[in-house]
């Protein structure tokens, strides 16, 4: 993890810093700075006020959701590097901005207070993937080699190949961040919510992010709205243990897409997907 987000976690940690040892940290980087005015003007923040300071901004947004954004830009650019024939980086963000926003999202419908701790899960859900196409690039094309001709499930191959799946990788290395269980535990057990051994409403909240980001995936290219959504039979056990219904997803979903494009826009704007 980059020196600067250490120090500004341990700024945000510390019950004796103020709001100015914290802003004098993020100003070391002003791409860091800047993203942070910019998620404060987002519509996460919509209702709460136009701010053009970093004091403002910093008390707006507040301390959960600073880390977060701090934790997700290191995380955007420390796979920056990865190259495009292994994966498309811009769709990989996408994809994993919009289970952050569904996840945030579900969590408010639900009055759960882990909001911002849940967007980060479902933004890093699929980091795992991202540290075997950096370590182990020419195996995990064999994975996919392997499931494209077998059928198979993408956590089946990798157990197989690997004898661990993305999530249990990704879930690695968040605790090698020092990031908490109730960060952690979501990405682990995102695949089989029902093996979640606790913090089981956000594991399902997680895994239901994850299964609607996929759904949505194509509307965040087009100026298309989705029109249903069936569930997997995992997100069909979230939604049950949550008392969601797909009419209740859908609702959630169109409410999703526009924060999400300025979400993706925020933490990856490297990207081209507009709509």
């Amino acid at each position: 993890m980059p020196d600067l987000v250490i120090r500004a976690c341990a700024v945000m940690d510390s019950p004796s810093a103020s709001v100015d040892d914290l802003i004098e940290v993020i100003e070391y980087d002003a791409n860091l700075a800047a993203t942070v005015l910019k998620l404060a003007n987002s519509v996460l923040y919509a209702g709460r006020g136009r701010t053009e300071t970093l004091s403002h901004a910093v008390t707006l947004i507040g301390h959960n959701a600073l880390r977060n954004l701090v934790l997700a830009t290191a995380a955007v650019n420390s796979f920056r590097d990865i190259p495009p024939e292994f994966v498309d980086m811009n769709t990989f963000w996408d994809n994993s901005a919009t289970s952050g926003v569904l996840a945030r999202l579900i969590a408010s419908r639900l009055r759960i207070r882990e909001g911002e701790s849940l967007f980060l899960s479902g933004l890093l859900h699929g980091v795992g993937r991202l540290v075997f196409y950096v370590r182990r690039p020419e195996e995990y094309r064999e994975v996919q080699s392997l499931m494209q001709v077998n059928g198979m499930e993408l956590a089946g191959v990798e157990h197989r190949v690997f004898g661990f799946s993305h999530a249990e990788l990704g879930a690695a290395l968040l605790e090698n961040w020092r990031l908490p269980e109730k960060l952690t535990i979501p990405v682990r057990h995102q695949l089989n919510p029902a093996l979640a051994p606790c913090f089981d409403k956000e594991v399902a909240i997680v895994n239901l992010a994850s299964d609607l980001a996929a759904n949505l995936a194509p509307c965040l290219k087009t100026d298309q709205e989705a029109e249903t959504y069936v569930p997997d039979s995992h997100a069909t056990y979230s939604m049950q243990l949550l008392g969601l219904t797909p009419a209740a997803m859908m609702e959630i979903s169109l409410e999703a897409l526009a924060a999400s494009q300025e979400v993706i826009d925020i933490i990856n704007p490297c990207t081209s997907v507009h709509y």
